[in-house]
């Protein structure tokens, strides 16, 4: 057991002093959290946000929601992975112009929020954590079918 230990300590600092391998790791990690907090939540609630204010501003809970999208389902909580067919991940991103908000609930707690800029491309979406470290680029027709369906309960 302890050479195991040690053959992985010599491992990880050999391949962990790469930019590569770090990112590699970062990427991973990244995605085990989002992927944890979608698993984990009980409710998503989006919320939409008058884009012609916020495109002047990053932080778009200083503003008043224009419309809230709730999952009542677990079907619809279920469907959210769906949107993410086809997803770019990408990495830091300056100052995306959000028109929405994602928060995931485990009951009465956020167990975290995610910005969503529709306007950047004509017909992708880019959902942004909040920090802005990394994204997900997804089909804008993707989004719009998850929202209606929200909207259609």
């Amino acid at each position: 057991m302890r050479k195991h230990f040690v053959l992985f300590l010599v491992l990880f600092s050999i391949f962990g002093c790469s930019s590569k391998t770090q990112d590699t790791f970062q990427n991973i990690w990244e995605d085990f959290s989002f992927n944890r907090t979608v698993s984990n939540s009980t409710q998503i609630v989006i919320k939409a946000y008058d884009s012609t204010l916020t495109n002047k501003r990053i932080n778009v809970e200083a503003y008043i929601p224009t419309k809230t999208y709730k999952t009542s389902t677990k079907k619809q909580l279920e469907d959210f992975d769906k949107i993410f067919v086809n997803t770019e991940k990408t990495d830091y991103c300056c100052c995306p112009r959000s028109s929405y908000s994602i928060h995931f609930l485990n009951k009465k707690e956020e167990l975290d929020c995610f910005y969503v800029d529709t306007i950047e491309f004509k017909n992708k979406v880019r959902i942004c954590e909040t920090s802005y470290q990394f994204s997900y680029i997804i089909d804008k027709q993707n989004w719009k079918d998850y929202l209606n369906e929200l909207e259609n309960k």
